[in-house]
């Protein structure tokens, strides 16, 4: 499994790799003009807590949405980007992100969520985890 770098501070924040995508990542950089201020907004996060780590993080700015996989969303506006808590340095592997029209929790971006988790702690463990800082084309 491949994760990359979107921000390094005294922590990493990192977005799991679909080949040579980061969901996360594209996630952040497109949408529509209405959401530009939300998603500027993940990104003061993102560099806050990868200069400062997850504790002391304002309440509103986190939420965990399955306490039993450890699945937990940044929140700005009607924004969501899906993580869970990473080793080795990382603070926080970013999954994938989200318009949120309903109150409930998109079940589909958990399960998926959860299944990267996995996937990170599996090449973790067995030593084939990569971080990479940019994607080679």
């Amino acid at each position: 499994m491949r994760s990359k770098i979107l921000v390094q501070g005294r922590y990493r924040v990192v977005g799991v790799m679909v080949g040579r995508r980061c969901p996360a990542e594209d996630f952040l950089a497109t949408g529509e003009a209405a959401n530009d201020a939300s998603r500027r907004g993940l990104m003061t996060i993102l560099m806050h807590v990868a200069n400062n780590g997850l504790q002391g993080v304002p309440r509103n700015w986190t939420h965990e949405v399955n306490k039993q996989a450890g699945i937990c969303e940044f929140i700005k506006g009607d924004l969501r980007l899906y993580f869970f808590k990473g080793s080795n340095g990382d603070i926080a592997v970013c999954t994938t992100g989200l318009f949120k029209k309903q109150q409930k929790a998109d079940k589909a971006s958990i399960a998926q969520a959860l299944e990267w988790r996995q996937s990170y702690e599996r090449a973790v463990r067995d030593g084939t985890y990569e971080v990479i800082k940019h994607v080679h084309q």
